[in-house]
């Protein structure tokens, strides 16, 4: 498993490498080079929390200068709205790659998936867990947030951020990806004849907000395109308690101030 896992890394590190320059690079950080907690200098609570994460590291500094910083809150009162303007998933299936870096459950992605938007495609390349929601929306934080992350060759960065509230609902595709998820930090789940589809992790309606903003974690890098869905997807309450329990609890950077950056309200056509 061992050897299969250090191959998956690199699997994982040649994607990232297709998928462009720096800036596309700049969330690699975690996926093939550092595996434990002890090797990344930062955290969400206590001394290297992220009121502190600009001053532990110089590459970490726009976490506190920069001012296109995520997650926002969002209120859809004062939003703008825009033209409808579809969010298109060409997902395949893939195998199922987990990984607990101790911040994050994270998920690698077989190269061939897309999301298309405004004419341009971004490869899908990581799915990530955060619990409780990073995002507000009208006031309210959801139970959890899942982040599908994607690059293309021009070094952009698109994530797209999926709410999810605790109900009774069951999701297959999440529970099958909690049934092989390591709980041991540093450690990572390779099934080759294992798949998954993030499409079945998505809401059936579509609406959205977009912004221009920053990856959630150090290095803070800003630039980055969000699509945050409005609709949150139902999942099974108990299936929420169990993604907490592998990140020892809230992994949910708090809420930056949008320093009159303008969020933009889109409807599915």
């Amino acid at each position: 498993m061992a050897g299969t896992s250090v191959r998956r890394r690199s699997t994982m590190s040649a994607i990232l490498m297709a998928l462009g320059c720096s800036a596309a690079m700049a969330w690699q950080a975690g996926s093939a080079s550092a595996d434990t907690v002890e090797q990344l200098p930062w955290t969400y609570h206590g001394e290297r929390g992220p009121a502190r994460w600009g001053r532990l590291m110089p590459e970490f500094s726009v976490c506190e200068t920069g001012r296109l910083q995520s997650p926002v809150a969002i209120d859809p009162a004062d939003t703008h709205p825009a033209p409808c303007e579809t969010l298109r998933f060409r997902y395949r299936s893939s195998s199922l790659y987990v990984h607990n870096d101790g911040r994050a459950l994270r998920l690698g992605y077989d190269r061939g998936s897309y999301l298309v938007i405004e004419g341009l495609s971004y490869e899908l390349a990581e799915l990530r867990f955060h619990v409780p929601a990073e995002h507000m929306i009208d006031g309210a934080v959801a139970d959890a947030e899942l982040q599908l992350v994607h690059g293309n060759n021009r070094g952009d960065i698109a994530i797209v951020a999926v709410p999810l509230r605790a109900g009774r609902r069951a999701n297959q595709t999440l529970r099958r990806i909690l049934e092989h998820a390591p709980s041991v930090v540093g450690e990572s789940y390779y099934g080759r004849n294992v798949g998954f589809n993030p499409l079945f992790l998505l809401p059936t309606r579509k609406d959205y907000f977009a912004y221009i903003g920053s990856l959630t974690r150090p290095p803070c890098t800003e630039g980055v395109h969000w699509y945050v869905m409005r609709t949150a997807l139902e999942v099974d309450s108990a299936e929420l308690r169990r993604l907490a329990q592998l990140t020892a609890g809230s992994n949910a950077r708090p809420v930056q101030a949008l320093s009159g950056r303008a969020i933009t309200k889109v409807c599915e056509p």
